[in-house]
């Protein structure tokens, strides 16, 4: 209950660390540990409800996927692109789309190397 009014004030009422914990009657140290106990809470209740909310939807694509299989299996053309739509829509729930970040760091030796192999490249070819 504590760390609920504590989030609420921080949040709500923008108070300090230190204005709250004289409302409260407790130590800021406590009142933060408090709100730090708040803030997790309240991050795994959305993961919940967020992973809750995708089950739902995927379960609903699936069912009009499958209600729409046996049109597009007989070549209708309408359905066929209902159908890519919704595998669109569900690769966006998923995050298949998602940008892949890659981490590439080119150092010096590195780029020692590919001058020191373009050297023998242009050795080769010119002899």
């Amino acid at each position: 209950m504590r760390q609920h009014e504590v989030v609420r004030l921080r949040t709500q009422e923008k108070l300090t660390f230190r204005q709250i914990a004289e409302q409260l009657d407790c130590d800021v140290k406590n009142t933060y540990a408090a709100w730090k106990r708040g803030v997790a809470a309240l991050a795994e209740q959305a993961a919940a409800a967020h992973g809750e909310y995708l089950g739902e939807q995927l379960a609903n694509l699936s069912i009009a996927i499958d209600a729409l299989m046996p049109k597009v299996i007989k070549g209708d053309v309408r359905a066929n692109e209902a159908l890519v739509k919704l595998f669109d829509h569900q690769a966006k729930l998923l995050g298949l789309y998602a940008p892949v970040k890659h981490n590439v760091a080119v150092t010096d030796e590195m780029t020692a190397r590919i001058k020191a192999l373009a050297d023998e490249i242009a050795a080769v070819d010119g002899g």
